[in-house]
């Protein structure tokens, strides 16, 4: 009993190595870093404004267990700088667009007093009366038929036959005092008045406001209206 006891006190104590790697490991295990060097980069770049780095490098920092406060930290930062740029950029817009509306309301109305301001350099010279003719209502034809007799009261008065054709009472040459309804004849719609001036070039045949014929005599220079009636 006594050398057992002996034997186990000379015994020496068991060694117990740590269980990371063996005491004959020449290349122990490097320690892990301290610091998400991720999280640091994207805090970095989210600070000097480069969202895109920021937002990059955050979400690749959620994948180690440090830093990850850090890291939503930049990425939240990185998302404010990207709302602040986009709206930046619509303010930017509408501002550009009011000022623009602003400057063609400006111009519009100086183009339009620059066009109703020009006087006038000459004076135009009114055209003769019997140029145009004048638009007044006339008489409207009655129905007649063509060789019928007609009064002296009706003399140039145009008539209308029954197909359409346009009649006259006209003084018959060979017989002095007979009139009778001739035709067709081609008369113009212009209104005109007797003894006004006329231009053969222009209309040979007009009216009277009372439905009476019209013929263009004279020369280019002294031509006039006269009644016709034969």
């Amino acid at each position: 009993m006594a050398r057992t006891q002996e034997w186990q006190d000379s015994e020496p104590w068991p060694q117990a190595w740590p269980d990371e790697h063996e005491p004959d490991d020449p290349f122990p295990p490097e320690p892990r870093p301290m610091v998400n060097p991720y999280a640091v980069i994207a805090l970095v770049a989210a600070l000097l404004a480069l969202f895109p780095v920021a937002i990059v490098f955050g979400l690749i920092a959620f994948g180690h267990p440090r830093g990850r406060a850090m890291a939503t930290f930049a990425v939240l930062l990185g998302l404010a700088e990207v709302a602040a740029l986009a709206a930046l950029v619509l303010m930017s817009g509408n501002l550009l667009s009011d000022g623009l509306t602003r400057a063609d309301d400006l111009v519009a109305p100086q183009s339009t007093a620059g066009s109703t301001a020009a006087p006038p350099t000459t004076t135009p010279t009114p055209p003769p009366a019997s140029t145009a003719p004048t638009a007044l209502p006339t008489a409207e034809a009655p129905v007649v038929r063509k060789g019928a007799a007609c009064t002296a009261a009706q003399l140039g008065m145009i008539g209308s036959a029954a197909d359409g054709g346009t009649l006259l009472c006209l003084g018959d040459p060979a017989t002095e005092g007979v009139y009778r309804w001739s035709g067709p004849y081609h008369v113009g719609t212009g209104v005109y008045e007797p003894g006004e001036t006329c231009d053969p070039g222009i209309a040979k045949s007009g009216r009277t406001a009372d439905g009476r014929a019209l013929v263009c005599e004279g020369g280019a220079r002294d031509a006039a209206w006269v009644r016709w009636t034969e």
